[in-house]
């Protein structure tokens, strides 16, 4: 009997101890608009907003009270990591991008929440004819 409770008490013992260390799966969440760096570089003062919706999309947050500002943010959460965030706001007067603040922009997230080093994103360039509007 005293063998049969120690080995009940063990076998208790040793799947606590596999359970307390599994960890749930948790999906990666991304939400938003990942403007790469190389994207950012070829935004520019005095672009018109077709252009900058070519180069990065249409944004996240467009507010009817301010239509002069977007808003481009990107939400990571990877697994079970800390979330990342990064924003990306753009002022225009008119047809026309008078400010650009990067000051919350976080370049190259990868999808472990931390920056990747030299990654290969393709060249984009401006159709003909767009570069003057």
């Amino acid at each position: 009997m005293c063998k049969k409770t120690i080995l009940n008490r063990c076998t208790v013992l040793s799947l606590l101890l596999v359970l307390a260390a599994c960890q749930p799966h948790r999906i990666e969440i991304q939400q938003g608009n990942e403007v790469k760096p190389e994207v950012l570089q070829k935004l520019e003062v005095g672009m018109t907003r077709q252009q900058v919706l070519y180069l990065l999309g249409t944004p996240l947050l467009t507010d009817p009270f301010h239509q002069d500002r977007w808003d481009y943010i990107y939400y990571l959460k990877p697994g079970n990591e800390e979330a990342v965030f990064s924003r990306l706001t753009l002022f225009f007067e008119g047809d026309r991008l008078s400010r650009i603040d990067d000051s919350a922009y976080i370049p190259d997230i990868g999808t472990d929440g931390k920056a990747i080093e030299n990654d290969p994103t393709p060249e984009i360039q401006l159709p003909a004819g767009m570069e003057g509007l």
